[in-house]
């Protein structure tokens, strides 16, 4: 008895562990897509400062995802992800605007397998999530209930932020609906924009870290939706 309780008391450990992992693998995806954009911006800039600017940007990213990183617990992807900071610090040393965009290329390269290797991470880690859960469950003890009964916290407000953020889902479908394209896209891109930033604060709590995130993801969604603009 004694060690099954033991058994069923680690596997709720692993599971609030994994929980805030997958968590912070989420934060770091988020993350990765915005320094892939601040890289392609810099891929875009004609002048060599303006380039380095950009860089410079994506470089701050990184480095403010790496307490996520940690805690997401996917080397792969950290591996890729500081191999693109390298490529990141070696372009903002370049004389020429040719070198820095083979360098920035190289970039898109590392995040992209960053991103593969994340998204790899995430199932393997649901995978074995559920069969850690699945072997404990097969022969409930009595205390199951009251031992469980503290781990819905965390999720619970995460359902409660979801819950709250159906009005603001709603009404990015009126704004699609009423403005003109480009006012509507632009009002969008300034939400996205300042999700992304409040995301790589260090000092947010987990509560507005998961608001931020759902909320960018919720204007992307919106983005998505809107047509070509004319101008």
């Amino acid at each position: 008895m004694k060690n099954k309780i033991l058994l069923l008391c680690l596997s709720l450990l692993f599971f609030l562990t994994s929980f805030s992992s997958e968590k912070a693998c989420e934060y770091v995806g988020s993350n990765i897509e915005y320094i892939t954009s601040q890289t392609q911006k810099a891929l875009l800039e004609t002048d060599l400062n303006k380039t380095k600017y950009q860089t410079y940007k994506a470089i701050n990213a990184i480095e403010k995802t790496k307490k996520q990183l940690n805690d997401c617990g996917c080397s792969e992807a950290s591996k890729s992800l500081f191999k693109g900071l390298e490529n990141l610090v070696k372009a903002t040393r370049t004389s020429t605007i040719s070198a820095a965009h083979v360098l920035l290329n190289r970039v898109l390269e590392n995040t992209s397998t960053s991103l593969e290797s994340l998204n790899k991470h995430h199932l393997h880690q649901s995978k074995y999530q559920n069969d850690v859960l699945t072997l404990n469950t097969t022969e409930p003890a009595e205390k199951t209930p009251s031992l469980y009964s503290k781990m819905p916290s965390e999720r619970e407000m995460h359902q409660k932020i979801d819950i709250s953020l159906k009005k603001f889902k709603n009404s990015l479908d009126e704004v699609i609906k009423v403005l003109d394209c480009s006012n509507a896209k632009g009002y969008m891109v300034k939400l996205e924009n300042e999700c992304q930033d409040q995301l790589l604060r260090q000092d947010l709590t987990d509560s507005k870290r998961y608001y931020n995130l759902r909320t960018k993801e919720i204007v992307t969604d919106a983005l998505k939706k809107l047509p070509e603009c004319n101008n």
